[in-house]
């Protein structure tokens, strides 16, 4: 029996794999150098066969290491200088003195510093450390301070000058014509109820001034849309809690993720490919590859071939949906996924309506993510005020970074200027302070 031999196939890679040394040449490159010599002295430097002083003959670098170097805790003292006018002293009864201005501290008599302050915050709120995680870090540099201390410096920083800025981009936000909404469960001791809601309300992705902001109220209903967004008419990407049904002047648009989702859900696990909730699930893939497609158009463009491609495929897929739900048990994860694409259709059918509208509420989905991080660390608020401050530094830090800014030195520009400023009420003034102006853009990045 003769042995058949198969010509191998081969792969040619068409790209150039990136060397890992000259990668991380490159990173050490960006740190600054101190250099360390080792030579030798005293006896190492006579010859071990002859015994004679040997001479250098030179030197190489043999490789390159990273130091860590510890946070430290420096005092800074702030000297006042008084000056006399002499000419003004001898002609009036009494010296004309006049004081060199001090910038005030964001607390009085207290260890919180602008720049200790806002390290609690982007610990707790970025790296998600708890303030009793927190406080052995402080007492192991020396400064001996509790949990208390940090949670009452964030809730009085709050509510003296991070409020106010929480506010003027609240209405920044409302002026804007696409938003995006989502909330989630939180738990404050305090509260009468079992549960709160963090609410998250942002601009959109193409939003010139982009701006995140949450919202803390013991309830989920409709109300609370109603207080926060007030009569907004523009376009709210979310999902179909009934709470935004209630917003009367708003047009909502359906997030096509959630309808993707409740279909994937109802997929057996031996499933064929012919099953109904597969079907499903590839008409909504279908149109996120096309969106895929368009995603680097123009808005009039992108709105062009959604009206030409998309909105035939809409109509195609409800109308399976209304030939399916007869087939279906109206209880069963797949009856309930039909229904309630059937239900909001359309909602689903108003990303129909501008370029830029999109197909999902995940940029909303993702805000929401960052606090339910947190959650998992922190666990609860003890009170109501500690949960509203929460929301108010969590939206200072999403904006900040929506913005292109270090969170942390936003934090230490807003802590070290807002004290100094002679009234907060004023909106020109506190305009200033926003993460997209000039000033903040020069000194947080």
């Amino acid at each position: 029996m003769k042995t058949r031999i198969f010509p191998v196939e081969t792969e040619e890679i068409a790209y150039r794999r990136r060397r890992r040394k000259a990668k991380r040449a490159n990173v050490l490159k960006a740190f600054a150098s101190e250099e360390i010599h080792h030579q030798l002295t005293g006896k190492d430097l006579l010859c071990p066969d002859c015994q004679q002083e040997m001479k250098e003959i030179g030197s190489c670098p043999v490789r390159q290491e990273l130091l860590f170097i510890p946070a430290q805790i420096k005092r800074l003292d702030h000297i006042q200088h008084a000056y006399k006018c002499q000419c003004c002293s001898l002609k009036n009864t009494s010296d004309k003195i006049v004081k060199a201005p001090v910038p005030k501290a964001p607390l009085a008599h207290s260890y919180g510093s602008a720049s200790v302050i806002a390290h609690t915050i982007y610990q707790k709120y970025e790296l998600k450390v708890p303030a009793y995680r927190q406080k052995n870090d402080w007492q192991k540099m020396g400064l001996p301070i509790t949990r208390r201390d940090i949670i009452n410096w964030q809730i009085k920083s709050t509510e003296y000058y991070f409020k106010p800025l929480y506010q003027l981009l609240k209405k920044k936000l409302l002026e804007q014509k696409f938003l995006h909404a989502d909330e989630t469960t939180y738990r404050v001791l305090e509260s009468k109820t079992q549960k709160t809601f963090y609410w998250t309300f942002l601009s959109d992705k193409q939003a010139e001034k982009p701006i995140t902001l949450y919202h803390h109220n013991p309830h989920r209903s409709g109300q609370v849309a109603i207080q926060f967004l007030g009569n907004y008419a523009g376009y709210l990407h979310c999902d179909m809690w009934q709470a935004y049904g209630q917003l009367a002047q708003a047009t909502l648009v359906g997030c096509w993720a959630h309808v993707r989702r409740k279909f994937f859900e109802a997929v057996p696990p031996k499933a064929s490919d012919k099953s109904i909730s597969k079907q499903g699930v590839r008409y909504c893939n279908r149109m996120f590859a096309l969106e895929k497609d368009w995603g680097n158009l123009s808005n009039e463009e992108r709105l062009r071939l959604r009206r030409k491609k998309l909105a035939p495929l809409m109509r195609e897929f409800f109308n399976w949906c209304r030939k399916q739900k007869t087939r279906t048990l109206p209880n069963s994860k797949l009856g309930k996924a039909i229904a309630y694409s059937l239900n909001h259709e359309e909602t689903f059918k108003h990303v129909l309506l501008d370029g830029r509208l999109v197909l999902s509420n995940n940029l909303a989905e993702r805000a929401i993510k960052s606090l339910v991080i947190g959650r998992k660390n922190w666990l609860f608020s003890q009170s109501f005020n500690g949960a509203q401050s929460s929301a108010i530094i969590l939206s200072l830090i999403e904006t900040a970074k929506r913005n292109g800014l270090d969170p942390e030195k936003y934090l230490v520009y807003l802590l070290s200027n807002l004290p100094n400023e002679s009234t907060l009420t004023d909106k020109e003034a506190l305009s200033a302070y926003l993460p997209w102006e000039k000033a903040a853009q020069a000194n947080c990045r």
